[in-house]
């Protein structure tokens, strides 16, 4: 199999200007050269040069006028001669030179295969070629960032240094397991244990750093929370800039869970609409609200929706009862139809400095009252928001009125500020991407790590030790394919698109 030639479409069907399709294989340049008329023959053509001609059918009739990219091993993605033919796009001509490479002796490459050939052929190693996967998924230009970052060998890098570490250790205890005489002196168990635990935590910061990776990879979960009829599906259609959920002035119009998606600093926000949060007898709303509860309580943010127009001490009573801020996930309140303040919102008249601050210093209101990181309020109602309660805990409180063209620029504004909080990291501090197989793999490595630490501060067997010393290397080894067996591998590269 692995002396086979393979063939597949490198971009995906349908309609486009260009198709790509790729052969890798010992027989790849003899294959392209039986198809090919043009000035050069691909079998006679240096490695890295673009040849122009005809692409011909079984039986010599012309298919199309294509660019026919030679790569020559070892100089290749794959290490084998490989050969880019580039056709017109569509259904007919790609399925046409795909067909008759078939017929001259190429097999059809498995998902994943060329890269796994990379894999085989020490082009890459096993994270890296994982990392070309999530480079291919990426849904925003910081998962892209992120995946490159694998792709290019940082985390390769960030691998070998802890094994680095880790080799140091292990000798220290195998000397003292194969040469006692020659080396004399007992382990230093304090010294290696505090070693060894070093090396521990910074496993586990990276394993911290995986689920704010996991957001940025698969998009931020937001939901928009509050009861009904206050304006959550018209922000929805104000922030995706189309009209994706039903807005009515009946209350209880949202039943389900409406997702739709945007892009701030490159990153997704997966906004979740959901059913006004309140009791009802009616069945289906009901099974709304319940999972209007979930959402929230999944969400890696939430924008808590407030009626303005309503009395803003009861709306923010019922939001620290109903949605507990403090105790749930980072949230954002977004006082809609703030063009609507009432005026009894306005404390100690015109002077809303002193109103503010009279709000929020009165005894009676301590629990309920808290300074936003953040007020953005339309004038001429600066004055009432100022002075108007607030709810504690927030990241942020905003004015929005979503019916308006800009009515939401708080609200993004209010967002962006809060992703670092949400990604826990830094802007531009961007961790290599992590799969679901090397998280585990690092969770390995950290408990293994953990035993020889207790062991080494408890001065047990050496030979207890170094097990789990090799344990921990043989983890983190198998990140980058170290000891994998062909079963891991091909389950690895099963999960790739074809003709990748």
């Amino acid at each position: 199999m692995a002396d086979d030639t393979i063939v597949a479409p490198a971009t995906a069907p349908g309609e486009s200007a260009v198709a790509i399709a790729r052969l890798s294989g010992p027989a790849a340049l003899t294959l392209a050269a039986r198809h090919f008329r043009g000035k050069r023959s691909p079998e006679k053509s240096p490695s890295h040069r673009i040849l122009f001609g005809e692409f011909l059918a079984g039986d010599g009739t012309p298919v199309d006028t294509v660019l026919l990219s030679v790569f020559r091993a070892p100089r290749s993605y794959t290490g084998e001669d490989v050969v880019e033919i580039s056709s017109h796009g569509g259904g007919a001509i790609p399925r046409a030179i795909i067909d008759a490479l078939l017929a001259s002796g190429a097999r059809p490459a498995r998902p994943g295969e060329f890269t796994e050939r990379a894999f085989r052929n020490g082009k890459l190693d096993l994270a890296q070629a994982e990392a070309v996967a999530a480079l291919v998924r990426a849904r925003s230009e910081r998962s892209a960032r992120a995946a490159r970052s694998a792709l290019g060998g940082e985390l390769t890098r960030r691998v070998g240094a802890l094994d680095d570490a880790m080799v140091a250790l292990l000798a220290d205890v195998e000397a003292r397991i194969d040469f006692p005489n020659d080396v004399g002196e007992r382990i230093d168990g304090a010294a290696l244990a505090c070693a060894c635990g070093g090396i521990a935590e910074r496993i586990s910061a990276w394993l911290d750093r995986i689920p704010s990776a996991r957001r940025r990879d698969e998009g931020v979960r937001v939901a928009l929370v509050g009861r009904p009829n206050v304006g959550k599906s018209s922000l929805l259609n104000a922030l995706v800039g189309h009209d994706r959920a039903i807005v009515s002035e009946i209350p209880g119009t949202t039943r389900d869970t409406i997702e739709s998606s945007i892009w701030l600093d490159g990153v997704e926000i997966r906004l979740l609409d959901t059913a006004g949060l309140r009791g009802s007898e009616d069945s289906i709303e009901r099974i709304g609200v319940e999972r209007a509860e979930r959402a929230l309580a999944e969400a890696d943010l939430a924008i808590l929706v407030l009626d303005r127009s309503n009395d803003a001490e009861e709306e923010v009573g019922w939001a620290t009862r109903a949605v507990g801020v403090e105790s749930r996930r980072p949230v954002v309140v977004a006082w809609n139809k703030a063009d609507l303040a009432r005026s009894s919102d306005v404390r100690g008249g015109g002077n809303s400095a002193a109103a503010a601050a009279g709000g929020a210093g009165g005894a009676g209101n301590a629990e309920n009252v808290a300074v936003a990181a953040a007020v953005v309020a339309p004038a001429p109602r600066a004055a009432a928001v100022a002075a108007a309660p607030r709810v504690a805990g927030a990241l942020a409180e905003v004015e929005t009125i979503a019916i308006r063209p800009r009515g939401v620029d708080s609200l993004i504004g209010a967002l962006k500020e809060a992703l670092p909080r949400v990604l826990e990291d830094a802007a531009g501090d961007e961790s290599p991407t992590t799969s679901a197989r090397q998280e585990s793999l690092l969770s390995e490595a950290l408990s293994a790590l953990r035993r020889a630490q207790a062991s080494l501060e408890a001065d047990v067997s050496y030979d207890l030790i170094a097990v789990d010393l090799t344990d921990a290397r043989r983890a983190l080894g198998e990140i980058v394919g170290r000891g994998v067996g062909r079963d891991v591998v091909a389950e690895i590269f099963a999960r790739f698109c074809i003709g990748k």
